[in-house]
């Protein structure tokens, strides 16, 4: 009985993440999906991921050769006054270099889907050799 009595309070307010699933999808599909804070490579798109409420199950970092590099953040918005005390779904930001964003991001709340439109890396422009 003791230990039951000991074990409940820790149990109580010891802090722990609840993930749900998303699902990340890219256009083209084939691209690396890495965890940004504990650098673990998680897979090729179309993945499913484990988002935690945590920063370290949150961050998310896309590549593909040729493309220009994302990282998209999933964050679960919690219930506030200025929502209304709603469960919303979670909020997707996707973050890039200036000027390297993707050309879309949609988001399916339904679905638990992110679909990201790549951004191709374009090619230096040819200067013309003028001959005489």
């Amino acid at each position: 009985m003791k230990g039951i009595l000991f074990a409940l309070p820790i149990l109580c307010f010891s802090g722990y993440a609840l993930g749900f699933p998303y699902q990340i999808d890219t256009v083209p599909s084939g691209a690396h999906v890495v965890n940004v804070v504990t650098n673990e490579q998680l897979g090729i798109t179309p993945l499913t991921v484990n988002v935690s409420d945590t920063e370290h199950g949150s961050t998310f970092g896309i590549s593909f050769i040729r493309y220009e590099n994302v990282a998209v953040r999933i964050v679960k918005v919690l219930p506030s006054a200025e929502n209304g005390f709603q469960i919303s779904p979670p909020a997707v930001a996707s973050m890039s270099m200036p000027g390297k964003a993707p050309l879309e991001v949609k988001t399916d709340d339904n679905a638990a889907l992110i679909q990201i439109s790549m951004r191709p890396i374009m090619s230096e422009p040819v200067t013309p050799i003028y001959t005489r």
